[in-house]
């Protein structure tokens, strides 16, 4: 198999996915950007990347980009050490999020602060 099931759609609370559009990966992709930032200092020269991870499954936030060779995918941003290329810190683009905690503006500049400030 090519993937994961970590979701029992019987036990899914409802109102997740109402306030957020990442509610179901959310614990895992957040473990997974702690574990980056624990594992590495980085040094003093910083870039941040913006990549499309090839995915075609059914995913509200998914996105179209004519231009990459995966045209269809998850938008992620990532604060990367200029040097070694591991990556600091990550950011998944969740499209428009639902009003409440999680709603964060998704422009370039706020962005690269929430990258750098983490």
């Amino acid at each position: 198999y090519n993937s994961i099931r970590s979701d029992d759609a019987t036990q899914r609370p409802e109102t997740s996915a109402i306030i957020d559009n990442l509610a179901l990966i959310r614990e895992i992709f957040d473990a997974f950007v702690a574990h980056c930032k624990e594992a590495y200092s980085p040094e003093f020269y910083f870039t941040i990347d913006r990549m499309l991870e090839a995915f075609r499954g059914r995913c509200r936030f998914g996105q179209y980009i004519a231009n990459k060779p995966a045209k269809y995918g998850i938008k992620m941003y990532a604060l990367v050490d200029a040097r070694t290329s591991f990556t600091c810190s990550l950011e998944m683009y969740a499209g428009k999020q639902p009003d409440g905690p999680f709603q964060i503006t998704n422009d370039k500049a706020s962005v690269a602060y929430r990258l750098y400030k983490s």
